[in-house]
């Protein structure tokens, strides 16, 4: 099908190809190639037209008549093109060393922002992204500082009820950027707002070497990405006590995937939105801020359902709330602000005017709010910040 209704959500719409345009290309290479023709340039230009600059997702699904999400023909494309199943396979498999890894990384890159300053830093890091063709990350000043090893320590006999946090990767390695107003990790945000509802905060056991698998699923490796969502399933049942306990998740992309096709699996899993409207409302008194605040409602938060609920949070927060026009996904989508920044630039190419007035903007996920900043000139935090700053314990 090629109708369009897709096109109005989609990040890459005027960069490169809209959704029924990577549809219509890839239809012409496979009738090419049934025809015996020579493909190759075409497959060429439509890895980056049609795969390097897709999201993949999915908003284009809820607009179509018929529900089709080209962005899984996209993942199930770079399945087929995927050539580095054995490296996928050993970070499963030590993925907790792979998030030292990752801290180094951003600890490296923060140190060289020290020494360079950031200006310089950021148009070095831009040449040399451009000259790797993206696979050496562009550092910009919304880069996050690292966090370190969660600490976990659970109270015996406590008599509060118990909430089990799961805390997503990027929540365990990605800190606030050097130059952000608020200092404090998301993590050490969230223990400390639950902790204000009266919750006592639990987190799964080797939680350093638990992913829900959508880094995988994105790159293409799905059988990967599938055993490590079932291995953190596994440990949410455990922490949960079969499924007692509320688990809260602390990033909308993680929670969506975690919730489909849970099947027969009980386990009580909530984003942030979700919980904070269902749980905390009415343990806490709000207080709302004159601040002017912008809403950016993630591409999973709208596939959960939950974007007039992020809304309304946001207004009981402060009686200026701006939700920007037309910006339907950021265009970070997990790495891609790192690596393919074009994408992300595009989709956000309208926002610092739309919230020139806001001294912050609040969202449900991390790489999403590392863009955000990016592009907008204002400090992106998560919904938790927010409503900590307004609240106090009933």
């Amino acid at each position: 099908i090629e109708c369009g209704f897709c096109e109005p959500v989609c990040p890459s719409k005027g960069l490169t190809l809209s959704p029924r345009q990577r549809i219509v290309m890839w239809r012409d290479i496979q009738a090419r190639e049934r025809d015996g023709q020579d493909t190759r340039a075409l497959r060429d230009t439509f890895q980056y037209q049609g795969m390097d600059t897709c999201a993949a997702t999915g908003l284009c699904a809820q607009r179509c008549p018929v529900g089709i999400n080209t962005g899984e023909l996209v993942k199930k494309l770079r399945a087929q093109a995927a050539e580095h199943g054995k490296a996928a396979d050993w970070l499963a498999e030590h993925f907790k060393t792979a998030m030292g890894g990752a801290r180094l990384s951003l600890t490296a890159a923060n140190t060289a922002r020290k020494l360079l300053g950031a200006p310089r830093l950021n148009r070095l890091s831009a040449a040399l992204s451009k000259t790797s063709k993206g696979r050496m990350p562009r550092w910009t000043p919304a880069m996050p500082q690292p966090v370190r090893p969660v600490r976990v320590g659970e109270a015996s006999n406590d008599p509060r009820p118990r909430v089990v946090y799961l805390a997503a990767c990027v929540s365990k390695v990605m800190g606030p950027a050097y130059a952000d107003r608020e200092q404090s990790s998301l993590l050490d945000k969230t223990r400390s707002l639950l902790e204000k509802a009266g919750y006592q905060v639990v987190f799964p056991d080797n939680a350093e070497s638990l992913c829900c698998g959508q880094p995988f699923a994105s790159k293409g490796y799905p059988e990967q990405a599938e055993h490590k969502r079932q291995e953190l399933i596994n440990a949410l049942l455990h922490a949960s006590r079969g499924g007692l306990d509320p688990i809260y998740c602390d990033t909308s992309p993680c929670t969506l995937r975690l919730v489909q096709d849970l099947g027969d699996t009980r386990l009580d899993l909530y984003d942030p939105v979700r919980f904070i409207r269902t749980h905390l409302v009415d343990r806490l008194t709000f207080t709302p801020q004159d601040e002017p605040v912008a809403v950016h409602v993630t591409c999973s938060t709208q596939h959960l359902g939950e974007s007039q609920a992020l809304i309304d949070l946001a207004r009981r927060c402060s009686t200026q709330v701006v939700i920007p026009e037309g910006i339907h996904c950021c265009g970070f989508a997990g790495d891609k602000g790192f690596t393919t920044p074009e994408l992300n630039a595009h989709a956000l190419r309208s926002l610092k005017d739309a919230v020139q007035y806001c001294g912050e903007g609040i969202s449900t996920s991390r790489t999403c709010e590392i863009g955000l900043s990016t592009h907008s000139g204002i400090d992106y935090h998560g919904l938790v910040y927010l409503v900590d700053r307004v609240t106090r314990a009933r």
